[in-house]
Formats: structure tokens, sequence, C-alpha cells
């Protein structure tokens, strides 16, 4: 087991405040025994103005509070995740329009030694309309606003990040917990964690969030780590809060309050974590249980993201047949009834059926 830190903080529209924030939430993270701290999207800042926000973002190896970061992480020795906003680097490919000021929604991944590890960029864009009956026109349409007008869309799923005790990360981001395709792919390139940094809304945090985290959680036997932005970040912005680790069965591990449970939600929520312990037996124990990767109808509705590369494996040891449980027994005898034949790996323990 490891123990992990899953953390909410309020950003504001200053760099070096939500840097100093962090930092601080990384060391307490750290002196508590965490080898891994995980903080919201957005943590680097949060302003209503695209312009604005265009003028803070930064190409990732001159990103101030990514190496900001990068920096806490190799002192303390731990994995940092933090959500960021990032501007395409000098030399790469650029989708975007001559004076387009839309920058990327990142996820980076920082090892114990203060290098990037992994990073991804959010696919899913935040794009919606929620009907209030107060203020509605009748005949007209609200208009439509979200972050299609300061985001640039990923266009990536990336592998899992290997982070050593904590297993194998899908690097995801808010909005993307509501499309079951990327949570698939991940799970079948090995993740044992999906990481969903977040800055919900009030009101769809309120509806959804909760059961969405937790139904990641239930579907795709994973642990579910999702920090979240908390409180109002300015009189025209709130996040919902609510920071939440499930476990690969559906236990909730660990909850911070939301902005309905502060007293005065019209201002920042304070910056705190949770500590939780990641056992990567439990990940085994539970998809030992319900098999559900061996037990898809691939041969009825395909496989999702089929020219995603994977590899491929089963869940059984390579142990004889008298030293499995019962369940393996049971599930290597339905695996020989299906047609599969018999599969050695080269493991002790568990592997992973992607």
């Amino acid at each position: 087991m490891v123990l992990v830190a899953c953390a909410q903080m309020c950003s504001t529209d200053s760099v070096a405040h939500n840097l100093a924030m962090s930092v601080k939430l990384a060391r307490e993270a750290a002196a508590a025994g965490a080898k891994a701290l995980f903080l919201p999207e957005a943590s680097d800042y949060i302003v209503n103005d695209a312009h604005e926000g265009y003028l803070r973002a930064q190409p990732l190896k001159t990103h101030t509070y990514t190496l900001g970061l990068q920096a806490v992480a190799k002192e303390l020795g731990i994995f940092i995740n933090a959500g960021i906003h990032e501007r395409p680097s000098p030399g790469e490919p650029n989708p975007e329009e001559p004076g387009s000021e839309r920058v990327y929604n990142t996820h980076v991944c920082i090892g114990p030694d203060g290098a990037v590890r992994s990073v991804y960029r959010k696919l899913h864009l935040f794009d919606i309309q929620l009907k209030d009956a107060a203020q509605e026109i009748p005949g007209e349409k609200p208009p439509r606003t979200g972050e299609h007008r300061k985001i640039i869309p990923g266009t990536v799923i990336v592998d899992p990040v290997d982070m050593g005790a904590i297993g194998r990360v899908g690097l995801e981001i808010c909005y993307d917990i509501r499309f079951p395709e990327q949570h698939i792919i991940l799970r079948r390139k090995g993740a044992d964690t999906i990481a969903i940094p977040s800055a919900f809304t009030v009101p769809t945090g309120r509806a959804h969030w909760r059961t969405l985290v937790r139904s990641v959680a239930i579907n795709y036997q994973v642990y579910v780590i999702a920090a979240a932005q908390a409180g109002a970040h300015s009189p025209l912005r709130s996040s919902w809060g609510e920071a939440l680790i499930f476990d690969p069965w559906g236990v909730e591990l660990g909850r911070l309050p939301s902005i309905d449970e502060t007293a005065d939600p019209t201002q920042p929520m304070p910056p705190q974590f949770l500590l939780v312990d990641v056992d990567l037996a439990r990940v085994g124990s539970v998809r030992e249980q319900i098999p559900l990767a061996i037990q898809k109808r691939e041969d009825v509705y395909g496989v999702v993201g089929a020219n995603t590369p994977t590899r491929h494996s089963v869940v059984f040891p390579t142990t004889e047949p008298q030293q499995l449980s019962t369940w393996q027994r049971m599930w290597r005898g339905v695996w020989s009834l299906l047609g599969y034949g018999s599969i050695q790996l080269p493991s002790s323990s568990y592997t992973e059926c992607k």
C-alpha cells in the first residue's frame, strides 16, 4: 500500500499565489507521509477573461507554475499531478490560426526526480447550455458558452503513466468524466487508477459529481482520484469542490467538503487535502471477483478504440492449478470452455486483462 494525497483549493488569477498555495500543500502532504499529491484542474490560474488567461499561459518548458512544482517534487521526492494551462510549444505543430489566443487545458504528472513523466491535453471541452427558466427569452436560445472559446482540444489519449507503487495512472480532466470511451481505453491500456482533476460548476457538481466519480470506479474497476477546485474564485465564478477518492469496488475512501457545506459560498474555500492508502492488490481482487474484461462481447459490439496500441494479457498468475484460488480455477475453466485455451503469464501475482 502507498499513501496518496488528494487536494482541493481555490485558484485565483495570480500564478504566484497559486504556486505558493500548491507548494504548501505538497510540503504538508509529504510531511504526513504521502508519496503523491493530486492537485485540481487549472491549478495555475482561473480567470474569467480569455485574453487574460492567454497572457498567463506559457509553453511547458518555461511554465512558471509547473517548474515550481517540479522543484518541490524533486526536493520532497514525491509525485505531483496537476491541471495547468499550456501554450503550444515552439516548434510543435500548432492547430490554431495565427493570432489565436486559445491554449491547452493540460494534466501533467511530475515524478519524484522532478521530471515531467506524462502530459495529457483535455479531449472533451465543457460546452453546455444549462436552462435557467428565470433568464429564458421566449423564442430565443440562450447563448452557448464554454471552453471552446479559450481551449484547444487535445487529440491523444496518453498511455497510463507508471507511478511506481501507486501503479499505472490514467490521466483525464474534469468534463472527460462524462465520456465512457476514454475510460474504456485507459482501462484496456492498463490503468489501475484514473486521476480526474476538476473545476466542476456548482449546478453540475451538486447534481452529478459524486455519482459520476463513483460510477467510473465501479464500471472500470479502478481507483479514482478526483482533486477539485473549491469555492468562489471571483464574483463571477465558483467551483463545487468535494474532492473524492473511490476504490475499485466503489467504496468512498475520502471526501472533502463541497461549496454547499461552507459558511460563506461567496468566498474561496481553504486549501486542504485528504490522505488515502492505495492498494494495488485491491484492484486485482475486485477484477478477479467480477471479471468484466473477459466477459466483454467484443464479437457483438467490437472494441472501443481498437486502433489504440495496447498489450493483451489475462488475469491469471503463472502458478499450477492446485495453487490457484477457487475463483481463479473457476475462471480458468470458463476461459477454456470459451475456447481461449490455457495461457501462462510472466507474473507471479496479477496481470490486468487489457
